[in-house]
């Protein structure tokens, strides 16, 4: 994929957990450690803007700005790990770049403090790294609503065709989506995640000159203001990434 998405914020690695507990003999079972859930907000060593988000279930979706251009969207990850008692582990995914360096799989590691501070270290297939510091963003404590995406958002769209600048995706009342762009029409859904302040979205691609011809992609949606911002995958791994404001 190339080309670049430009948004009033830019986003970079999210890192995606869960943990547990338990107990034996009838002793009261402890409680579960708190995992990295959330979104928090900060910088990469090499200077990408970043806003995080954790899911509850596992998953990690990402974007990262380009250096030293916090409104330049310069690609995203997608993967998941685990994290609990405050150490994230086993942390695989793929790095969509739009910055001519296509789709390179990733591991990621690091430390986190529930809900307020999350670092970890990102390493790429040709052993290159990049760290990341970041802060809990409390807009993810705020409970989404299906109204809030009730519309028509138009902006940018990345596939593997490349960059499309006139994508159009409308949502009615019932979380059902209609759409163009990415070189053909789309349906699909968009509806509140159980936890957090996500929206988990369903597109399903038409057949002729799409960019994942009678395919359907899968994963999450954050809104920021009028701004929507998703990222998802085929079954085979493709990346879709969204960013489009609210008419």
């Amino acid at each position: 994929m190339r080309g670049s998405i430009t948004a009033a914020a830019a986003a970079a690695i999210l890192l995606a957990a869960c943990g547990g507990g338990g107990g034996d003999g009838g002793s009261p079972a402890p409680a579960p450690s708190p995992s990295a859930a959330g979104l928090y907000t900060g910088k990469t060593d090499n200077n990408r803007q970043t806003s995080v988000l954790v899911l509850d279930d596992g998953r990690v979706y990402s974007l990262y700005s380009v250096a030293g251009v916090p409104s330049t969207i310069a690609g995203g990850v997608i993967g998941s790990g685990t994290s609990s008692n405050g150490t994230i582990s086993n942390g695989t995914g793929l790095d969509y770049n739009l910055e001519g360096q296509g789709v390179n799989a990733v591991t990621f590691s690091g430390t986190y403090s529930a809900k307020a501070s999350l670092n970890a270290t990102i390493v790429y297939s040709n052993g290159s790294k990049t760290v990341f510091n970041g802060a809990f963003d409390s807009s993810y404590n705020t409970t989404p609503t299906q109204a809030a995406v009730t519309g028509t958002f138009k902006g940018s769209a990345a596939t593997n065709l490349g960059s499309d600048t006139n994508v159009t995706i409308t949502a009615d009342a019932n979380g059902s989506i209609s759409g163009t762009g990415t070189g053909c029409a789309f349906t699909g859904s968009i509806k509140p995640h159980a936890s957090g302040n996500v929206y988990d979205v369903t597109l399903n691609f038409g057949g002729g000159s799409c960019a994942y011809p009678n395919t359907a992609a899968t994963g999450v949606a954050l809104l920021s203001g009028s701004t929507l911002h998703a990222e998802l995958q085929t079954p085979a791994k493709a990346g879709v990434l969204f960013l489009g404001t609210k008419q």
